[in-house]
């Protein structure tokens, strides 16, 4: 999408669906502290080191009144729109893995006659991420525990050390756990059979077939609305809005 007007409302619409869902806003702002730092960061980076600086791109002012420091329109349009997009991104895994049981989800792929395989791959890459994250906390509290954390760290050399360890920790943690599962599975035959049983039956209701059914004609309507197949007005361009009101 390149309008930021229609990507701010999906984000609305997606803060929306995390409320409904029963996710507070004190919770999804906590879930994404850490994110919004690194995203002012980056926006901010964004403006100020053009990555793709034209001379005719309009400028819309000089920082500081200074000419070596413009802040172009399209510098501003990026930074904005890569803003934006991460913010859905990751409110739509939020709310996905707050109200979503994935046995439930991979059933429920297999019964769409996804194979099972690709459905296994999927749910032990999602598992993994919350594993990854506890991890690198117990090792951080394994650390801590040995007098040696991050108020230990007096300098940047201190400091460079005890991440790398502890990068080089997790990484061994999880490379060790991937090895274990892919035995576990070598040893169960996974994959010998082209289909298989499940202790669980997901089955489909009515309303889940609707849901199902409106994804898919919102998904085809906003693909022709991308390539003008509907007769329907763009969205305006909000540097236009901002300077005829301002």
């Amino acid at each position: 999408m390149r309008s930021l007007i229609f990507l701010t409302l999906i984000l609305f619409f997606s803060i929306s669906v995390a409320l409904l869902a029963k996710i507070s806003i004190r919770d999804l702002v906590r879930k994404l502290r850490f994110l919004f730092i690194v995203l002012i960061i980056s926006v901010v980076l964004n403006i100020f080191f053009n990555a793709i600086p034209e001379q005719n791109e309009e400028i819309i002012f000089y920082l500081f009144n200074l000419e070596f420091l413009p802040i172009r329109r399209l510098a501003v349009y990026f930074a904005l729109k890569a803003l934006l997009i991460v913010l859905i991104l990751f409110t739509s895994v939020i709310i996905y893995t707050n109200t979503t049981s994935m046995k439930d989800f991979v059933y429920s792929l297999i019964r769409l006659k996804i194979p099972y395989k690709f459905c296994f791959a999927f749910m032990v890459g999602i598992r993994y991420i919350p594993y990854i994250e506890q991890e690198a906390k117990t090792i951080a509290l394994a650390q801590r525990a040995r007098g040696f954390g991050l108020e230990k760290a007096r300098n940047v050399k201190m400091a460079y050390k005890l991440i790398f360890e502890r990068l080089v920790a997790t990484l061994i943690s999880i490379l060790r756990k991937g090895n274990i599962t892919s035995l576990s599975m070598e040893n169960r035959c996974f994959g010998i059979y082209k289909e298989r049983t499940n202790l669980i039956n997901v089955n489909y209701k009515p309303i889940d077939i609707i849901f199902l059914i409106f994804c898919v004609a919102g998904f085809i309507l906003t693909f022709f609305y991308i390539l003008n197949l509907i007769p329907v007005p763009h969205f305006p361009s909000l540097y236009n809005l901002f300077k005829n009101f301002f």
